[in-house]
């Protein structure tokens, strides 16, 4: 079986690292790490530049909403890690546990 690198191959190819960029940004995105949503953003102009020189314009929602939910998120996330009225955890008392006494 010979290699054959022509239009097919690097289709392939530049979807399979496309592919692994996104799932790349979801893992950091899933660890609280800003740069998840933001090397996703990023990753969603060479996924438009994909759809329009391959012709394969069923990916166009599939991108377009993918942008909008990184966008959403890093701001939101973004907002939150530089938030100077941050919640505070809840504190935890340990209740007493023992015979009642009289009062």
């Amino acid at each position: 079986m010979a290699l054959d690198f022509d239009g097919d191959f690097v289709r392939q190819a530049v979807a399979i690292l496309l592919s692994a960029n996104q799932l790349i940004a979801y893992w950091l995105a899933g660890n609280k790490n800003n740069l998840g949503w933001l090397l996703g953003v990023l990753g969603g102009i060479p996924w438009i530049a994909f759809i329009v020189v391959w012709d394969v314009w069923g990916l166009a929602p599939l991108v377009i909403g993918l942008q909008v939910i990184y966008i959403r998120n890093l701001v939101r996330w973004w907002k939150e890690s530089h938030s100077d009225t941050a919640l505070d955890p809840p504190v935890v008392t340990a209740a007493k546990v023992g015979a009642p006494t009289a009062s």
